[in-house]
């Protein structure tokens, strides 16, 4: 009898403690779930590569900053099916993840910066694609592996609400752990979600009337805070040590990979046109000689003859591992933005040459280089009748991503960026770039759906939807 008691007894204690039990076997030094601070770092940094790799293996390319002389298919536009920025998925499928963690545990600044990431990263994909998943993407776990593809209009759409909100939801007072772009700082973050934000409104601004909203930007700068110099460029600056080295240089790359680009005859004649000191920054002279020499891009393999004729990107980029960042956003893009938006009476604040001239200050600054004295007065002086703000920028947004070809796509200017001789595009300049083909394959209905909204082909020459120009 004593034992059926105690054995009673034991299973009340043991029924009634099972409320806590979960809580009480539950390490909370060693949570389940990574955090925002742990999860950060990586997303930054994986950031930082792709778009390295995209300024110097895509963006030179396109962007008309330089050519290969060998496998030249970007060059001739001799384009297939393509994954290079499809692969961003990977980061925001983080992202998503850094959000999510963020919002359970109610911190904002982790959520703003996730906002700020996501929409950096999406943009992206939109802008190379056209129409792509983003409402539904990323929710394999909700049983959604084919996901819709939205138009970019509606995708710009939230990409602009993300940043309103992210602007919204940070508090500068505190700062975040595991930041490798700005050290925590929150108000760097509001300043370039802000930024950011100048330089999306503008992307579309030939399709929608978007001065209003500019307006309030610029008119606000309490509200809406804006890079104010190169310190708050939004720029990844890689340590040299293994493994936080850029994957262009020395120790990651080779010197063949780094090279195999050549300076187009557009970068080298611009520069030594305009006595520009950026020349000594970002080339080297011909091997043996002083002589400086590009590449007229869109050659063919046998036009270009020997690489030892031509002028070299400059290899202490390559071989000194702190020297290539990763730029995502500039103090000197912004100014270039906001001389256009002023240019365009898109603002009423400000003077467009005022904005003019602090762009192209910034980037000399921002390459340790010392501008001329005579080069904003007599050598590239603002004018409004002249591409003279259009080829500042494409200079200063050189290794910016693929941002130079982004904003021809939406200009069309600088007006040199054509075809060249062995183009296989008709002479045309891609507009964007072709679909993965698994995309093709594994999410077929959706993927053709895109497609005839978009023209009915899978055609490097559709526009997409802001490219009116």
């Amino acid at each position: 009898m004593k034992k059926i008691i105690l054995l009673l007894l034991l299973c009340g204690t043991c029924f009634s403690c099972t409320d806590g039990f979960e809580e009480i076997n539950t390490n909370k030094n060693q949570p389940t779930a990574s955090q925002p601070k742990q999860m950060l770092p990586n997303i930054i940094f994986n950031l930082a590569n792709t778009n390295v790799s995209n300024a110097f293996n895509f963006g030179d390319i396109v962007a008309q900053y330089g050519g290969n002389y060998e496998y030249n298919e970007l060059d001739v536009y001799n384009w297939g099916a393509d994954d290079r920025f499809w692969g961003m998925y990977k980061w925001l499928n983080d992202i998503y993840d850094l959000k999510k963690q963020a919002i359970a545990i109610n911190d904002k600044n982790y959520e703003a910066i996730g906002l700020v990431l996501e929409t950096y990263t999406m943009s992206l994909i939109t802008d190379s694609y056209g129409n792509a998943p983003y409402s539904e993407a990323s929710k394999g776990e909700e049983g959604i592996l084919k996901p819709k593809y939205d138009t970019q209009e509606a995708i710009y759409t939230q990409l602009l609400l993300n940043l309103d909100k992210a602007n919204s939801l940070i508090d500068i007072k505190s700062k975040v752990e595991g930041d490798l772009l700005f050290n925590g700082d929150m108000m760097k973050w509001k300043k370039f979600a802000n930024s950011l934000h100048i330089r999306l409104l503008m992307r579309i601004s030939n399709k929608v009337n978007v001065s209003t909203k500019l307006t309030e930007i610029v008119s606000k700068p309490t509200d809406y805070p804006l890079f104010q110099s190169n310190s708050d460029n939004a720029n990844y600056v890689y340590s040299g040590s293994f493994p936080n080295i850029s994957p262009m240089s020395d120790g990651i790359n080779r010197l063949y990979g780094y090279n195999i680009v050549i300076p187009s005859t557009h970068l080298v004649n611009t520069l030594i046109t305009n006595n520009d000191p950026r020349l000594g920054e970002w080339i080297d002279p011909i091997v043996g000689t002083t002589n400086q020499l590009g590449l007229q891009p869109g050659l063919t393999l046998d036009q270009i003859g020997e690489p030892s004729k031509y002028s070299r990107r400059s290899e202490d980029y390559f071989y000194t591992k702190t020297k290539i960042s990763s730029l995502f956003m500039t103090y000197s893009e912004l100014n270039f933005l906001l001389a256009e938006a002023r240019q365009r009476n898109l603002i009423t604040t400000g003077a467009a040459q005022s904005y003019y001239n602090t762009a192209v200050e910034a980037s000399f600054k921002q390459w340790n280089v010392i501008m001329p004295t005579d080069y904003l007065t007599v050598t590239a002086p603002y004018s409004p009748t002249t591409e003279v703000l259009y080829t500042q920028k494409w200079l200063a947004l050189y290794h910016t991503g693929v941002e130079s070809w982004l904003d021809y796509k939406r200009t069309g200017k600088p007006s040199f960026i054509k075809a060249g001789p062995g183009a296989k595009n008709n002479g045309k300049i891609p507009r964007r770039i072709m679909y993965p083909s698994l995309e093709q394959s594994v999410n077929k209905e959706n993927n053709s759906d895109a497609l005839q909204k978009m023209g009915g082909t899978d055609d490097i020459n559709a526009k997409t939807w802001w490219d009116n120009f």
